[in-house]
């Protein structure tokens, strides 16, 4: 019985985080360690902006898996490294150079790519 007890608690502590995906706005906050994330704006009308709780954005050379989760001027190193999952946040891309995806480049303008690939070039 204290066995499955102290597993319950071990497993509580490691589970998720609470509050991670609940809606948050401008009125509402976010527990502790978490951030309010907004998702970019609707291109018409709409309704007022919601969020949802979510960990803050990651920084420089902080570990990734997509662009997404790394500060809005950093990009994540896996999509010029093929066959690789997980990178680190880095610097966005100058024109002229390849890219996966528009957050890869500094000017925001990946041309050309499929995105399946590092097949586009940053334009500026």
């Amino acid at each position: 019985m204290r066995k499955g007890l102290l597993w319950a608690v071990m497993l509580g502590a490691l589970g998720c985080h609470s509050g991670l995906g609940t809606a948050c706005d401008a009125e509402t906050t976010c527990p502790e360690g978490l951030v309010c994330s907004f998702p970019p704006p609707p291109k018409e009308g709409g309704e007022g902006l919601k969020g949802l709780c979510d960990y803050p954005p990651r920084g420089l050379d902080e570990p990734c898996s997509q662009a997404a989760e790394c500060e809005t001027a950093l990009t994540c190193s896996n999509h010029f490294e093929p066959n690789t999952r997980y990178g680190r946040c880095v610097p966005r891309r100058a024109s002229g150079e390849a890219c996966f995806q528009d957050r890869d480049c500094a000017t925001g303008r990946c041309e050309g790519a499929s995105g399946s690939a590092l097949d586009g070039t940053c334009a500026g």
